[in-house]
């Protein structure tokens, strides 16, 4: 009985894995982690990142109401913070953007996400009554269109336009 268990035990050691060698241990480990690394390496950016520069040319936008309504709204002729301005974005691959704005609606501040085609933006003034608004848009093509929307502070003028950013390479 001593020998059958005997020969077992020898059977049993001799089925179990060999321990390697430490260096090839470490080469199989490494070589299973690279191709991980290689592949998350080439991962493509996605289509929005990078630069962004654009126009806008900005119109009154007047606003109708049925009874009343704000009488300044009615004397808005239009004529002023109306015309071309320029955009400017840096998109990063989590998609927040940011940048700024200049033209006849002041100068601004961009802050915005970019989620699949659709670009969200935030304008914002320093100066006490200048225009802040909103940019909604989304991917055309290559490029980004879409319309801006801004009041002044007191919401008393109002203006609208359309925009277009397209990429620059860089």
């Amino acid at each position: 009985m001593k020998r059958a268990l005997l020969g077992l035990g020898l059977v049993a050691c001799q089925g179990a894995p060999k321990s390697q060698p430490a260096e090839l241990a470490s080469a199989s480990a490494s070589a299973a982690t690279a191709p991980a690394s290689a592949s998350a390496a080439a991962a493509p950016m996605p289509w929005f990142s990078g630069r962004w520069q654009g126009s806008y040319d900005a119109e009154l936008h007047r606003i109708e109401t049925a009874a009343g309504g704000v009488k300044e709204w009615k004397q808005d002729d239009g004529k002023q913070a109306a015309g071309p301005g320029t955009l400017s974005l840096e998109a990063k691959p989590d998609g927040s953007v940011s940048g700024s704005a200049s033209g006849p609606l002041g100068e601004q501040n961009l802050l915005g996400h970019i989620e699949g085609d659709r670009v969200a933006l935030t304008l914002t003034s320093s100066a006490e009554n200048g225009f802040r608004g909103v940019i909604v848009a989304a991917q055309v093509g290559s490029d980004i269109k879409g319309v801006l929307s801004a009041s002044t502070g007191d919401s008393l003028s109002v203006r609208r336009a359309s925009v277009t950013l397209s990429k620059v390479a860089r």
